[in-house]
């Protein structure tokens, strides 16, 4: 019998999911909120709208095997209370930690994961506090719902004024000191059920306006320290949590130290090089994980890059590089709204990084 895997959601990741699970004999259902746009996943599954309880909303998505979720802003207790009735991957627990950036940055804390110096920031006090004792330029992101530059301010002495004028305490935020970092990169893996943990090589990315632009991977010139550092974090958060399915850890590099920013619970931009460059795709590995597969080699083809189209599209008669490969995800265009994104395949990361550049510009410069 196939598995069938219900989806919290219906953007671009449910999306991938199902069409890399379809091909495995997998049936798919995805749950959304009234007015949820399900344009990307039309066709690929019996699309419900939330109502009800639990074992009602497991009974309209077909009563599926397992449940997963393609983002970590979620209703926990819906998912606590689906687990009555079939497994939920990653647990509710582990999402409860990673949605909320203060619980998350205390809970590496207490497996000694290096992070930039932060506070806890829920009134106009708490952040002038902050302000007093955090470096200059600070980063005040709201605990939940931040996310590609959303809900963040960049705080420096000129501004300072205006920001506390500006910031409605009515929820929490989470202060952060500026690293002076040298790269960012990300670190993929799957967990198995079985405890089992495969890697994907390290990214690395380049961001604008805070989202992401562009990845390469492998990452250039991170030693092996470096990468066994970023392994050993994110085992220890795998096993900590008992996460089950695909996770991306996003980090600083300084020097030689690799220092943590944010977990995403679930398969991640950064990856999405994988469904081209790599033996199994984050998709199909996250798929395994949580259905109970063995995981799938997470081994690189050559060198990779990803562009995303933030705003923009393109067609397929614009991408006509042999080592390039265009997705598009069926929304409709609106401003930095993540529309598709190209894959470019090469030997080296000069040819990928060469190529990186020629689509940004025919994207991005048309």
């Amino acid at each position: 019998m196939s598995a069938h895997i219900a989806i919290i959601g219906s953007g671009q990741l449910a999306r991938m999911m199902a069409l890399d699970g379809i091909p495995m004999g997998m049936r798919f259902s995805f749950l959304v909120d009234e007015g949820e746009d399900t344009r990307c996943v039309n066709a690929l599954g019996n699309v419900v709208v939330r109502c009800g309880e639990a074992g009602d909303i497991y009974r309209q998505l077909g009563e599926p095997d397992v449940v997963t979720v393609e983002k970590e802003h979620v209703d926990i207790d819906l998912l606590k209370g689906l687990q009555a009735h079939c497994p939920v991957h990653p647990n509710p627990d582990a999402l409860k930690i990673f949605k909320n950036r203060l619980q998350e940055k205390l809970s590496l804390q207490s497996l000694s994961i290096p992070l930039a110096p932060f506070q806890s920031v829920t009134s106009r006090e708490d952040l002038q506090q902050a302000l007093r004792s955090l470096d200059k330029p600070i980063f005040l992101k709201s605990e939940e719902q931040g996310y590609d530059g959303y809900n963040q301010h960049r705080i420096t002495r000129d501004n300072a004024e205006q920001v506390l004028d500006a910031v409605s305490f009515a929820g929490a935020w989470v202060a952060e000191e500026f690293v002076p970092f040298e790269r960012e990169v990300s670190f993929l893996a799957a967990r198995g059920g079985n405890g089992d943990i495969a890697f994907y090589p390290a990214v690395e990315n380049y961001h604008r306006n805070g989202t992401l632009l562009r990845s390469i991977a492998p990452a250039p010139s991170l030693s092996a320290s470096q990468i066994a550092t970023g392994h050993r974090y994110l085992s220890d958060i795998l096993v900590k949590t008992d996460y089950v399915g695909l996770i991306c850890m996003e980090c600083f590099v300084v020097g030689d130290d690799i220092l943590v920013n944010e977990i995403a619970p679930r398969v991640h931009n950064s990856g999405h090089w994988t469904a081209k460059g790599a033996l199994t795709s984050q998709f199909e590995n996250h798929l395994r994980a949580i259905a109970g597969l063995p995981l799938g080699s997470c081994e690189a083809r050559g060198i990779s890059g990803m562009l995303n189209l933030l705003g923009v599209t393109a067609t397929a008669a614009q991408v006509v590089d042999e080592h390039c490969f265009l997705t598009l995800y069926g929304k409709t265009q609106q401003p930095r709204r993540k529309l598709g994104h190209i894959v470019v395949s090469g030997q080296s990361h000069e040819d990928v990084e060469a190529r990186l550049a020629i689509m940004e510009k025919q994207v991005y410069c048309a």
